[in-house]
């Protein structure tokens, strides 16, 4: 599955709803879009998104190198559209709350995308579930769902992106879908903490579906603005998804080990804690995980640490981060697997994405990055981001994404397969987005991002190469 790969959030709802000072984001006290059914309430809603994205020099015109008789072209510009509409209807009876939900995605690509995929577009269902959700005395909830329906597990680092998004959906970027295909979810809460089981099915693109299926328990612990701490353990039953390893050395071309996710176990720990009581607006947040899969020799480890603080006293009330997050890479000089998998992530820039024009390179796996964000509040319906990302490989001389960059390389034996890179640096990559409130249903998004190489990739390349720009405007509206 392709993860959803983005240079730049395109809208911020999240963030936008719980921002301090917007107040356009307070819920109206009549919804015209719900109404009476059968004893309960049906509450429809509508999302259209269009946008206009241009690209130049993209991936630092490494295709002269590694495609010279492709014939891609660095440089396009395209557009990209989608229609989000459904329904859900709830209804309460005692202690016991009835919800189903049903819902499609339309999307198209206009052009050519940067994966030159061409005015590509489908319209899919997205969400069909159905949920019982039952009190047991005061304090104990018990909630049964299954059918089509976003998971998300922590922060996203493993489960959290349940469609693909792209190539014969079209609208690779926007990224509209995130339901699991099939989901049968059981979950059991005791005031604060919460234990559920998890059986899902993604719904990847046809024409690269794995056919993989996670199943796991996850203890969760809240505490509401005060944070959070959980541990989830999943398993991988079947898939047919293949892995990549290194060559004995470095030297020589990539391994491909086929269904190599099928039996893949994992544990992934999570936190965020608001640890000093005198600065509540300050967080620490942390993520690890660890993955075995005996049957092929399979150890590896991924995480990140994160520290922030909102200044809700200065000027533009600014909110700095600071973030560090690796994923192993496969060490040539072992017999074992460690290249990380980094399953169905948030590839979002509020995710995590390894860079911003370098997510669409890097996956989650044999990388190390430093991110640094600064979102600044001009006024109650402005906001204005800055992200800078600096990203460099964990292995040397091992695949960065599929097998990426295999090339011949002359050393003191003679001439080589290499694969991946000799130097670490992979490129260093800024941001810089505004996001206007126009209403609380409507959101104009615009970008500007730049992309210098790392000596990695140069040093890779038998071809001249280029910083990469990309720039983006589009509207979203959401009721």
């Amino acid at each position: 599955m392709t993860p959803r790969a983005v240079i730049i959030p395109f809208f911020l709802a999240a963030f936008q709803l719980t921002a301090p000072g917007l107040a356009l984001a307070e819920t109206p006290p009549e919804d015209p879009l719900r109404f009476p059914v059968a004893g309960g309430s049906v509450k429809f809603d509508i999302e259209i998104g269009a946008q206009a994205v241009t690209e130049k020099d993209a991936f630092w015109n490494l295709s002269d190198s590694f495609a010279p008789g492709s014939g891609f072209a660095p440089d396009m510009t395209f557009g990209e559209a989608y229609l989000k509409s459904g329904a859900v209807f709830t209804r309460s009876a005692g202690a016991a709350k009835l919800e189903a939900g049903l819902s499609f995605v339309a999307s198209q690509t206009l052009g050519e995308d940067v994966f030159a995929s061409r005015d590509q577009g489908d319209i899919k269902l997205e969400n069909a579930y159905a949920s019982l959700d039952l009190a047991v005395g005061s304090k104990m909830r018990f909630r049964v769902s299954g059918g089509a329906q976003p998971y998300r597990v922590g922060s996203g680092m493993l489960i959290a992106d349940g469609a693909a998004d792209g190539f014969e959906r079209g609208a690779l970027i926007f990224g509209p879908r995130q339901a699991f295909e099939q989901t049968v979810l059981a979950r059991l809460q005791f005031g604060e903490v919460s234990v559920e089981g998890f059986h899902l099915d993604a719904r990847e693109l046809p024409s690269s579906d794995s056919r993989t299926v996670v199943e796991g328990l996850r203890v969760d612990v809240s505490k509401g603005q005060a944070g959070y701490l959980g541990l989830a353990y999943g398993r991988v039953p079947e898939s047919e998804a293949p892995y990549v390893q290194a060559a004995p050395g470095g030297l020589g071309a990539a391994a491909i080990i086929a269904n190599g996710r099928d039996g893949l176990t994992f544990w992934n720990g999570y936190f965020k804690v608001a640890p000093l009581s005198r600065l509540p607006t300050l967080w620490v947040a942390g993520d690890y995980a660890v993955q075995h899969n005996d049957r092929i020799n399979m150890r590896a480890s991924g995480g990140r640490f994160e520290i922030g603080n909102a200044f809700n006293s200065a000027p533009m009330t600014p909110t700095l981060s600071y973030s560090y997050q690796v994923f192993s890479g496969d060490n040539p000089n072992t017999a074992k697997l460690e290249r990380f998998d980094p399953l169905f992530y948030d590839g979002g820039q509020n995710g995590w994405a390894s860079g911003t024009n370098g997510a669409f390179v890097f996956i989650n796996s044999n990388i190390r990055a430093h991110k640094v964000t600064l979102v600044t509040l001009p006024s109650p319906q402005d906001i204005v981001t800055l992200r800078y990302a600096k990203v460099s490989a964990d292995r040397l001389r091992s695949p960065i994404q599929f097998g990426q960059g295999t090339r011949p390389m002359l050393g003191p034996g003679g001439v080589a397969l290499v694969t991946g890179v000799t130097s670490r640096p992979l490129s260093d990559d800024i941001l810089i987005e505004y996001t206007r409130v126009v209403s609380p249903n409507i959101y104009l998004s615009a970008g500007l991002g730049h992309s210098w190489i790392g000596r990695g990739q140069a040093e890779a390349a038998s071809a001249p190469t280029k910083d990469w720009t990309g720039a983006f405007a589009n509207i979203v509206f959401r009721y």
